[in-house]
């Protein structure tokens, strides 16, 4: 049953915060189990072996339909604190805006 209002919002949290815990101790440990390592390796396809099993595990313990799959996972960026980002990301994103920003519309008439 999904929370409703401020009432239920604190033992919503701990419980979601529980079940995100309990998922991350299972994959992880199925990651070990299958000799696929950590999901904190950098070789680790973390999408596909980490996260797409994690939220599948997190959803199935809350009695929820699973809303984070792989095409929604740039959502989860707007939770890492930016000294935690990569300094390859921002690299990479600022080459994109560049070759975005040089780039100059077709003409109707081409």
């Amino acid at each position: 049953m999904e929370a409703v209002g401020p009432l239920f919002a604190p033992g919503e949290a701990l419980r979601r915060k529980k079940a995100m815990e309990e998922a991350t101790e299972e994959i992880t440990r199925a990651l070990e189990s299958l000799g696929k390592g950590s999901p904190w390796d950098p070789d680790t396809k973390v999408s596909d072996d980490f996260l797409s099993p994690l939220f599948k595990a997190f959803f199935k313990r809350l009695g929820l339909y699973n809303v984070m799959v792989k095409k929604s996972f740039h959502e989860l960026a707007y939770f890492v604190p930016v000294e935690k980002i990569d300094p390859e990301i921002k690299e990479k994103l600022d080459g994109i805006v560049n070759v975005a920003s040089a780039a100059k519309p077709m003409k109707e008439d081409q």
